[in-house]
């Protein structure tokens, strides 16, 4: 019966090229995030920006985005 409450994190509409690699980039950028000492809220946004991101490019490596590319579809909401 009833877990914890947990917080809904709106995707970020993406023009999707391939998926492959979106859930590394997502888990690599919450791991790096929490290694920062961010929120976990913060944490989660910031993976789902990355992920989100990863999409937009064909392959899996070269799909990583930069943390400058996650930093500027953050600030753009």
């Amino acid at each position: 019966t009833g877990g914890a409450p947990g917080r809904v994190v709106d995707p970020y509409a993406m023009e999707v090229v391939d998926p492959t690699g979106a859930g590394d980039a997502c888990c690599g950028a919450l791991a790096v995030a929490l290694a920062r000492q961010c929120s976990l809220d913060d944490a989660v946004t910031e993976a789902m920006a990355a992920g989100a991101l990863a999409t937009t490019r064909v392959g899996a490596l070269a799909a990583m985005p930069t943390r400058a590319e996650v930093e500027a579809l953050l600030a753009r909401g």
